[in-house]
Order: structure tokens, then sequence, then C-alpha cells
């Protein structure tokens, strides 16, 4: 269960290629169910999408100041809640006003822990939009305004418990991957410096396709051709040096609900980078099973099992190889006659 320590909402008012101005409350929101319902969906939404880049805060503190605001808040408790989120507030209309296309909003900046006992600071921009909904009382259809959780595309979060820690190696940063500027002037603003690792998201993809697969209680044979089928467009863009896509990517792979996927690679808090170039090295696992020890070593295509040339056999952790060719039978053979 998320917990959730303070949450504000201000104003950032923006048009397309206009200036940018702040309007901010002088005090955090009250819990009131509403709004932890609002903060829980936002966190959920923010968490099941699958285009995020990662990353860690930029050394240059003057032209990215999100950091020593933030630091002020969560480290040396300097600065209040509200005061810190106002004072980002500026620096949000600073950046966007570098962004000629970028849209003001309702920016929602709330104080959090996980499920995992990890401090997270959330910045996500909402707007309203105007429906029709049915009185009740009257049976008259009315105007209705409400959040417009669909189209959330500017959001970011901070793990403070990884970054507090100095905790170098991880990407502690992370927001959601729109297209142009909308992604770019967001991850100024956050102050973060974006960090691929093409092979180690490789492997943390790889894993999280193979868990996918498992959690759908896929047999041999449909696994085998779900993997392969992610494998060849992984391949593709590792042999052109193209990015990934990991929206592409789910399309390919898992046709008949792309979402559901996307989400269980989103949700699998490994953290995969959206845009990192395929490991061709690291992605073998999705079709071959590798082993070795002093006295042997092997390459299992996957298929083999499905097709029932191999055959493992848990309850005494043994394999079976079948259908072995004529030459290696004949080394076998004289080997075992001359013993």
């Amino acid at each position: 269960m998320t917990t959730i320590h303070a949450a504000v909402l201000h104003k950032l008012t923006k048009e397309p290629h206009g200036p940018a101005s702040v309007q901010t409350r002088d005090a955090a929101l009250l819990l009131t169910p509403a709004v932890i319902t609002l903060v829980e969906q936002i966190t959920d939404l923010y968490g099941n999408r699958a285009s995020k880049g990662y990353g860690r805060f930029e050394e240059d503190e003057l032209t990215f100041p999100t950091a020593p605001v933030l630091r002020g808040m969560f480290k040396d408790a300097a600065t209040p809640f509200v005061d810190g989120t106002k004072l980002l507030m500026n620096v949000l209309s600073g950046k966007a006003m570098q962004a000629p296309a970028s849209k003001g909003g309702y920016v929602l900046m709330v104080h959090g822990r996980s499920k995992t006992g990890d401090d997270w600071f959330l910045v996500a921009m909402i707007n309203n939009v105007s429906s029709s909904a049915v009185n009740e009382a009257t049976l008259e259809i009315e105007e209705s305004v409400h959040v417009d959780l669909n189209n959330v595309r500017v959001a970011g979060r901070v793990n403070l418990t990884s970054w507090l820690a100095g905790d170098e190696s991880s990407r502690y940063v992370g927001f959601l991957k729109a297209r142009g500027e909308v992604a770019e002037y967001f991850m100024y603003f956050l102050g973060c410096k974006l960090v691929i690792k093409d092979t180690e998201d490789t492997k943390r993809l790889v894993e999280g396709l193979r868990t996918f697969a498992r959690g759908e209680g896929l047999d041999q044979a449909a696994e085998d051709e779900f993997l392969r089928r992610a494998h060849a467009y992984c391949v593709e863009r590792s042999k052109g040096r193209e990015p990934l896509s990991l929206e592409e990517l789910t399309n390919v792979a898992w046709p008949q609900e792309p979402q559901k996927l996307q989400h269980s690679l989103a949700s699998a808090a490994v953290e995969i980078s959206d845009g990192f170039v395929p490991d061709s090295r690291s992605l073998k696992p999705l079709l071959k099973f590798h082993g070795k020890t002093a006295y042997w070593s092997l390459d299992l295509d996957r298929r083999a099992l499905s097709k029932g040339h191999a055959k493992f056999i848990p309850e005494t952790g043994d394999l079976l190889l079948r259908n072995l060719p004529d030459a290696l039978k004949a080394e076998l053979e004289a080997e075992q006659r001359d013993d």
C-alpha cells in the first residue's frame, strides 16, 4: 500500500508559443479520500506507462536547480514542503518558456512512500475535461468536469531514498517519455541527465519478457513464438543501431493485447528505459538456454523442448537429448566400446 505524506496542487498557465505564469497554493492539500484516490490513480498510471526515461541529476545545479531544492526539502529539512514546491514551480515555468510548444496545466506534487519502503517525490501535470453525466435525482443530462487521466503526458518521479543514499549506480530520476519538446523540457525541469545502459536494459527487458510469458501460463510452443517475435524486433533495431520503442515492441510481440505487456514491463520494478539500442549478445536467452560445467558446454534452442528434441526432468534435474547427429552418436559409441 502506497503511503502519502503530503500533496499540493499548483497551476502553470501557458499556451503554445506564449508566456508562462504560475498560480500557487499556500497550504498542502488535505488528504481526503478524493485526494488519495487521485494520487493513487496518478501513481498507478505513471507506474504502468512503459515509455519512460531514467537517469540521475545533472552536476550543474545552477542551470538545473531542482536537486538543491529537493535536498533542502528532504535532506536538510530547511525548506517546508509547500515552500519547496513553489520554488519548483518557478523552475518549471522557466523551462516551459524554453519549449515554445509546451502547454500549462495543474501541477500535482506528492511526497510518498512505496510498498518497498522507498520514499519518492512525484510531479505530474493534469488537466480537467468536460463530459456529460446523468443527474440521478432529476434524470437530466448535465455537464460534468473531471480530471482527464487518459491524457496525462507529463510526469516524473525521484526515488529520494536511492538519491539521498548516494547510490551513483542507481537511475533514481524517471519521467514519462512523450515525443518532442514536451519530454525534453520536463526532463530539464527535473534536472535529469538521461542514462542509457544498452546491455543492462537489454538484460532487464529479456527477464521482463520471460516473466510475462511465465505469468501468462503459455505452453512451450506459444512461449517460444512470443519470445521469437520479441527477439526479431530487437535484433532488427540492434543491427541498425536504432533505439528500441517499448510501445512498438509490445505491439509486435503481443499483438492481441499489447497494453497488457506494456503494463507488465512497466510495473515490474526493473526500470527499463525506453529508447535504448538492444545489445545482440544479451538477447540470446530469448532463443537459447546456455549452461556449462568443467566437463561440457550447452547451447540449447528453446524449440528443442517444444519439438521433442530435448526434455527436462524437474524431479531429477536431468536433461535428456534426443535425435543426436550421426557423427556424434558414432563418436560416443566408439568411446563406449573403448571403455
